[in-house]
């Protein structure tokens, strides 16, 4: 048994801790933010005191259920999702979607999910540190300084470290100090968002089996995304650039009263004015984009999650591979049989490509939602109607088998790849 230490006890860290105490290991997660089931304010949105949406996909779910937590019990965190609907010129085009693994991708409450994670974590013996703030890593040393919430410093040594700690994380910041070329690359979106929640489902009307996209017809202005979750609230992302007459620094109450009256005509009045209201109150979120050529240091750490691949959240699959990463971690135990030595490499090489694949397509798509390309629709359409008549030789629905299925992000970067040849070569016209 190794004593194995982590830093982040997010949705990452907390399936990590999972599978390796499921392992036998003794596990320690050491985290800033308090117990999620005795201080639900860390884990909710301050505004609006509701939880916020996330989008949970297959590979997501089968990483959940592949670390022994029931189906039924994921479920109540979430309600099952059957397609997406856009809103252009004043019209929802609606795209109705058929399970491919007999599983459905789930809206999330992200804190109800929390508290999941949490609570197969402590029934596998998982020790929790809340209130511990990572102040500095010795990666030679395996070991790190924390401080309390009352201001008391502690060090703490294990066998292996990993960083489950965000885009922020301690422990690829020692990281790139310590090993030998590595090489780090961020870079931040032209737009940031701010998540603005509505408590009551109801009064917005819209589908609960749905997840909605805004801003088609913005001419690249911005992108929305709307989704329900169980508590009965929707969390509507709204994204918009930092500078101009209508952007995430705009506080002029008149101007954003006629972007929401415009890209949110179809909301009740009421609504649109709440949605104002925590628009002019609220902080904006950065969009960020972070590479790492490497994931791990000799035998002694390893990050993964938002620490070593963030990625803006335009195809929704920044917390799917996350979860991913756990799953693939604790594959990988087994294929080398608890060699460290041999594991934390493989894992580099493996996730490195997929988590590139994943960010490639994503920028991709941060392109078509920032410039409103006007066939659009028609592409996709067409795509979807030549993959069913002529399967061997045009390439599948991409959307469809991001949501639907497990498959590899590098394989789906190749049949975005194709699709975008054929719209080259003039196929759709």
């Amino acid at each position: 048994m190794k004593k194995i230490i982590i830093v982040g006890g997010g949705l990452a860290g907390s399936l990590t801790a999972i599978y390796l105490a499921r392992r036998g290991h003794d596990v320690h997660v050491f985290e800033k933010r308090g117990d999620p089931f005795l201080v639900h304010s860390d884990y909710i949105d301050k505004v609006s005191l509701r939880a916020i949406g996330v989008s949970m996909t297959i590979r997501g779910i089968k990483a959940v259920l592949n670390a022994g937590i029931p189906k039924e019990e994921l479920d109540l965190c979430g309600l099952p999702i059957s397609g997406m609907s856009f809103y252009v010129g004043g019209k929802f085009r609606t795209r109705d979607l058929s399970p491919l693994e007999s599983l459905s991708p789930l809206s999330l409450s992200r804190s109800d999910f929390q508290q999941l994670l949490n609570k197969y974590a402590v029934k596998n013996k998982v020790h929790y540190h809340y209130g511990q703030r990572c102040l500095d890593v010795d990666l030679d040393n395996k070991s790190l300084i924390v401080k309390n919430n009352e201001g008391e410093i502690t060090e703490h040594k294990a066998d292996l470290l990993i960083g489950a700690d965000g885009v922020h994380s301690c422990v690829r910041q020692a990281m790139q100090h310590d090993c030998r070329r590595f090489e780090y690359q961020q870079f931040f979106f032209k737009h940031g968002y701010k998540t603005l929640v509505i408590a009551d489902a109801s009064e917005v009307m819209l589908r609960k089996d749905l997840i909605y996209f805004f801003g088609m017809d913005s001419g690249g202005l911005f992108a929305g995304r709307a989704a329900t979750i169980p508590d009965g609230s929707t969390s509507f992302a709204v994204c918009l650039p930092y500078q101009g007459d209508i952007s995430l620094q705009t506080r002029n109450a008149l101007t954003m009263k006629k972007f929401f009256d415009q890209y949110y005509s179809m909301l009740p009045e009421t609504t649109r004015a709440q949605l104002l209201s925590q628009f002019l109150d609220k902080p904006s979120n950065d969009l960020i984009n972070v590479r790492s050529s490497c994931y791990h240091y000799k035998q002694h750490a390893l990050i993964l999650g938002d620490a070593a691949h963030a990625t803006a959240p335009f195809l929704g699959q920044g917390m799917n591979m996350a979860l991913e990463d756990a799953y693939l971690l604790d594959t990988l135990f087994d294929k080398f049989k608890n060699d460290i030595g041999q594991l934390l490499p493989e894992f580099t090489r493996i996730r490195k490509a997929e988590a590139d694949a994943m960010q490639d397509m994503a920028i991709a798509n941060y392109d078509v939602l920032s410039s409103s390309n006007p066939v659009f629709f028609m592409r996709a359409k067409y795509t979807r109607y030549m993959s069913k008549k002529f399967p061997a030789n045009y390439p599948p629905d991409m959307a469809e088998k991001l949501y639907f299925t497990s498959m590899a992000y590098s394989e789906l970067r190749d049949i975005q790849k194709k699709q975008n040849v054929w719209y080259k070569l003039g196929r759709v016209n």
